[in-house]
């Protein structure tokens, strides 16, 4: 199996290059470890299932602007996932590309 960061860079290497936002999962290989996991990416943001032991992370990435971590923090935090044995199955569910903030009036 791919390291998390293998993934991660095939992931990305997949998207165009006008992506804005991706919605991911990471599916933790060992539920056991899952705390481990989300304090060592939780610059993340992460979010999990019911409990945690629910086997999974989601979170958010934005590249230039929006909601969500840096895609360099993203990829460095996988990293970290890999450094410490922490093996896991990561699938992008939703990606956004060519995102055009709305500009408004301001105050009125």
């Amino acid at each position: 199996m791919a390291t998390l960061a293998q993934q991660w860079d095939a992931i990305i290497g997949d998207e165009p290059a006008d992506w804005e936002n991706l919605f991911l999962e990471l599916k933790i290989s060992d539920n056991d470890r899952m705390e481990e996991a989300g304090l060592a990416i939780c610059t993340l943001n992460p979010w999990h299932g019911e409990s945690w032991r629910s086997g999974w992370f989601r979170f958010r990435v934005a590249r230039t602007f929006g909601y969500g971590a840096d895609d360099a923090l993203a990829r460095n935090m996988l990293a970290k996932l890999d450094t410490r044995g922490i093996a896991g199955e990561l699938t992008l569910l939703r990606s956004v590309d060519h995102f055009l903030p709305v500009h408004t009036q301001g105050t009125v």
